[in-house]
């Protein structure tokens, strides 16, 4: 039996695959391996992955493409201004399109890295990070919300739980009532919905109860939201109407953003460029400087990279925990 031939000339595979979205019907899979193979891609990746395609075509580019031309094209995008770490993305993508269409990747080409590298060297790749909102902020912010009304009953709450559980913007909003295990101890809550967990595999993050005489406890603040808002099944956090009425739809990351920006202009923090993630940063930063080991600390964040978790730990003082404080 012929076996077939998945080799196309360029032209030729232009003509079948000049599209902005990942398709693998063009591959010979089956409907039910082509699910497995979307399913190994999360889907934020995916969707990030089709707009940096519509980006590369709005510029003329055509898929598949050549070296030449993507280092062409990542120079021109470079010139406009974006980041490195966009265009190495970019790069990606187009990467991921080529292996996809099981094609071979001009990105990886000795003429496009270079292009990269150069890029990397002509400008400044310092990655801005989010500060890091220490506990102390923490107090300040909460203490600048009224938890008597829903709106921020359901902030406060949020801003709890992304602080001490080390979430993600994207994974807070997402959890259900469902995810919550309740234990005298605290809270156990299971994570489905992960930017670094591809594989399915099952999270958990352990949240502690504070003791009665605090007002700061993420669990007695998650059981007065539930109580107040009457959810007993479904998303936990969902949009709340300006007259106060709950809403049926999961409240999406940016309402976050936006909440956490009026909540940090009335504590007179607005100043300080904090985002939502920098609760995850302040939570690993705080456990740190209170002598909590870099286990105990990945246990909740999720860390399973010990150059990526350090990376997250901010001083906010650069005196503060100094190697030379000793005279």
């Amino acid at each position: 039996m012929k076996k077939p031939n998945h080799s196309l000339s360029l032209a030729a595979a232009r003509q079948r695959s000049n599209q902005d979205k990942l398709s693998f019907n063009e591959l010979g899979l089956s409907r039910d391996a082509r699910r497995l193979l979307s399913e190994s891609v999360s889907p934020n990746t995916a969707k990030a992955m089709r707009s940096d395609l519509k980006v590369y075509q709005r510029a003329g580019g055509v898929l598949p493409a050549s070296e030449i031309e993507i280092a062409n094209y990542l120079s021109a995008q470079n010139a406009l201004g974006k980041k490195p770490a966009t265009l190495e993305r970019y790069a990606n993508s187009l990467h991921m399109w080529h292996r996809f269409h099981n094609l071979p990747s001009p990105v990886r080409t000795i003429t496009v890295r270079s292009v990269l590298r150069g890029i990397k060297k002509s400008r400044d790749t310092r990655q801005k990070s989010a500060p890091a909102l220490r506990l102390k902020e923490l107090h300040s912010l909460l203490d600048a919300i009224d938890r008597k009304t829903l709106h921020g009953l359901r902030d406060s709450t949020i801003f709890l739980l992304s602080f001490y559980g080390a979430f993600r913007r994207s994974e807070v909003v997402a959890l259900t009532y469902q995810d919550i295990e309740w234990r005298p101890e605290g809270i156990i809550i299971t994570l489905r919905h992960s930017k670094t967990n591809r594989s399915g595999r099952i999270e958990t993050k352990s949240l502690m109860r504070a003791p009665s005489d605090t007002s700061y406890c993420p669990v007695a603040t998650l059981e007065q939201w539930l109580a107040a808002s009457g959810i007993v099944k479904g998303a936990i956090f969902r949009g709340v109407s300006a007259k106060g009425k709950l809403g049926a739809g999961r409240m999406v990351p940016q309402t976050l953003y936006i909440r956490m920006l009026k909540a940090l202009d009335k504590a007179g923090l607005a100043s300080k460029g904090y985002t939502p993630h920098s609760f995850r940063a302040g939570f690993i930063t705080e456990a740190h400087l209170r002598g909590k080991s870099d286990v105990q600390i990945k246990r909740v964040s999720g860390h399973r990279d010990q150059n990526t978790f350090e990376r997250y730990i901010r001083i906010a003082d650069e005196f503060e925990n100094n190697a030379g404080d000793f005279f």
